[in-house]
């Protein structure tokens, strides 16, 4: 027991001269380790302090003065910590980016009324003989006669319908919130052309105008007509028919090339901005076409009845939705357009309209 103890005894004493040699090993090769590190800082701080940048670096090698360096040119290794990071997520945008619509819709510019009825009828004015006079004692006064009719606005309706899928509305981050922002604004669209050109069951107010004639104002072949003469000549027209013009429309090109008109000197001959004829604000607006324009008087000639205002439906169950997975988005609205005076619209192209001023 006792050469046992004496055995182990030096074993143990072996095993901790090896364990302490092995441990002062780890501590001078951590010495030798933490000294790299402390170089590496140093270099670190000094770059930092340099703030050296590729713009500073690519001056100091400019301004080196080792001929040699000059002679055989130099480089520069991007590092990678300025490489982009397949890990980098890219920032995402919620929600659907559409086309733009369009900025001004013909409804903006009339009179807004309500209807509960599916047509608006309506007894105007169609001439008036105006008898009055001085009435001299035993003379007969003079008669004055007059004529009506009764005209009737029907109301329609104006829809449209999308089929989309249960998993789009799911899944399309904003969808709901672009079909009810995107389809009233195609809709407006249609409804311009009806309020503007409309032919059918709503007669638009281009359509019922009074086409533009120069023949009451001509200014004579030698004169130089440009578009602006065109719209106050429109203007006057609805002023000798006792109305008061509240908008002119044209196409946005039409006004840029009023904006852009010159004198004879190459100074511009209108203001930039808010432009106006006599004035009656210019509306730009694609609802016009190009070459176009409208004059009118928008808040008394005539006025949208709604009977029903856009509203936006989802039908889950129509046709075969069901087995599907679909769903129907069905947009519709109801009015109609009395025209109570046509004569508060003056029409016309401008070409035309610009030689019709010449003669």
């Amino acid at each position: 027991m006792e050469q046992l103890g004496a055995s182990i005894k030096e074993d143990l004493n072996k095993s901790n001269i090896e364990l302490k040699n092995e441990i002062a090993e780890l501590k001078t090769a951590n010495t030798e380790f933490q000294n790299h590190l402390d170089q590496l800082s140093a270099k670190n701080a000094v770059i930092e302090a340099k703030g050296l940048s590729f713009a500073d670096e690519l001056k100091a090698n400019f301004n080196s003065t080792k001929p040699e360096l000059l002679a055989k040119g130099f480089e520069f290794q991007l590092k990678a910590v300025l490489k982009p990071q397949a890990d980098i997520n890219p920032e995402y945008k919620p929600g659907i980016v559409a086309a733009p619509s369009r900025k001004v819709n013909a409804r903006q510019l009339f009179a807004v009324g309500s209807t509960g009825s599916d047509a608006v009828k309506y007894v105007r004015e169609t001439g008036y003989t105006n008898g009055a006079a001085i009435k001299e004692e035993g003379v007969a006064a003079g008669e004055s006669s007059f004529s009506i009719a009764q005209a009737t606005a029907l109301v329609k309706t104006i829809s449209t319908y999308i089929v989309v899928s249960k998993e789009m509305l799911a899944d399309v981050d904003g969808i709901t919130s672009y079909l009810q922002n995107r389809v009233p604004a195609k809709m407006a669209e249609a409804e311009d052309n009806e309020l503007f050109f409309g032919v059918g069951d709503i007669k638009g107010v281009a359509t019922t105008a009074v086409q533009f004639t120069g023949t009451t104002f001509a200014m004579g072949t030698g004169a130089t007509i440009n578009q602006y003469d065109v719209l106050r000549v429109s203007a006057n027209m609805i002023a000798k028919a006792n109305y008061s013009a509240t908008a002119i429309a044209i196409n946005p090109t039409d006004k840029t090339k009023l904006e852009l008109a010159k004198d004879s000197t190459g100074n511009y001959i209108f203001p930039y901005g808010n432009l106006s004829v006599a004035g009656i604000p210019v509306v730009e607006t694609n609802a016009i076409p190009e070459g176009k324009f409208l004059v009118g008087d928008f808040r008394f000639g005539a006025e949208i009845k709604d009977r029903q205002g856009l509203t936006i439906s989802y039908y889950p169950s129509d046709a075969d939705n069901v087995k599907k997975g679909l769903i129907t988005i069905l947009a519709e609205e109801r009015l109609a357009l009395p025209v109570y005076h046509p004569g508060a619209f003056v029409t016309g192209d401008f070409t035309s309209a610009m030689v019709a001023l010449k003669k």
